[in-house]
């Protein structure tokens, strides 16, 4: 049995996990979804026994039969330089519906996680409707286009507000990228309220810190992470302008309650991982921001040795927990 690994080429916690699997001896075959028709070929048969056929590369194939887990991490659809813009987004649009079709008909394998449970699970809108029912806290949120009704929120949390994107927190400007944080408001920029007519724009109030945590769910484990971030001025706001050697990370002792939320909410979403981020007041009560259903977390396991690589490729080998 083999596992299959869909993600990209430049994928560093992939690379990760793959090399756990190979110390376990575990067959993998990696799908960069890049190369899709460059680098692999591939054959899915349909008949009256059911779906039959795979992929292969130079060095090694796979048949769907064999595959006993699935993990979906960051795959990206191909490239194609060498088409026209015509042909590329017909090419492309019909990649996707492949794709998107063969993981439907895959789901009766393990998936770390499966795609329509990431999809659903990336909705903020959906998470904070949720999390209150599985009883954690949230800050007050609004996410609207209208100047007024950001002024009035700014006005009830007593102009303790901070804005944030609702999905894509990256933008190319005449070819240059830039990453968009979290960011507190202020009095000044009320005045310039009446540019968010243009798009739905979230705004919460804000909790003061004592510290941030980062919960890594994989299966039935759960690692949390202390994040100092009200130890770097650079990253009071948001902790993801790092500057790791000035923000020390710490191994967190969860609440057994607390824990037992976070075990709850990828249950709720029927996910095999999950990164949840929180927020611990100075009066130690614990606040949920989010949960990321493909989030990162390599670089929690240099800081502090936890072993979430080697969780994740032991859920992916027993192709369950």
């Amino acid at each position: 049995m083999t596992v299959l690994i869909i993600s990209n080429e430049w994928d560093i916690p992939t690379d990760s996990v793959v090399g756990e699997l190979n110390q376990m001896n575990v067959k993998v075959f990696r799908l960069n979804t890049e190369y899709l028709c460059e680098r692999f070929d591939f054959d899915i048969q349909i008949n009256q026994n059911g779906l039959n056929g795979g992929f292969s590369s130079i060095t090694r194939d796979i048949c769907l039969s064999d595959i006993k887990s699935i993990y979906f991490r960051r795959p990206k659809y191909p490239m194609l330089n060498n088409l026209d813009e015509r042909s590329k987004d017909f090419v492309v649009s019909e990649m996707k519906a492949f794709l998107r079709w063969l993981w439907l008909a895959l789901s009766d394998k393990f998936w770390v996680s499966k795609v329509p449970a990431i999809r659903q699970a990336e909705s903020k809108i959906d998470q904070l409707r949720v999390v209150p029912k599985l009883g954690f806290n949230i800050p007050k949120t609004l996410i609207s286009n209208s100047p007024e009704k950001a002024r009035k929120f700014y006005d009830v949390c007593e102009g303790k507000i901070i804005n944030k994107v609702l999905r894509n927190g990256y933008v190319q400007i005449d070819g240059v990228g830039f990453n968009v944080y979290t960011n507190r408001i202020t009095k000044k920029d009320i005045e310039n309220f009446q540019a968010i007519s243009m798009l739905p724009c979230v705004f919460q109030e804000r909790i003061e810190k004592k510290y941030e945590l980062r919960i890594t769910v994989v299966g039935n484990r759960v690692f949390a992470t202390e994040i100092h971030s009200q130890h770097n001025e650079k990253t009071k706001d948001d902790w993801r302008k790092y500057d790791l050697d000035n923000t020390p990370h710490k191994i967190h002792n969860l609440p057994k309650d607390i824990e037992k939320k976070c075990l709850s909410l990828l249950r709720y979403y029927d996910l095999s991982y999950g990164a949840i981020d929180m927020i611990v007041t100075p009066d130690d009560k614990y606040v949920f921001l989010e949960i990321n259903p493909n989030g990162q977390w390599l670089w929690l396991e240099y800081l502090t040795g936890e072993p979430m690589s080697k969780s994740i490729a032991k859920i992916l080998a027993d192709g369950g927990f």
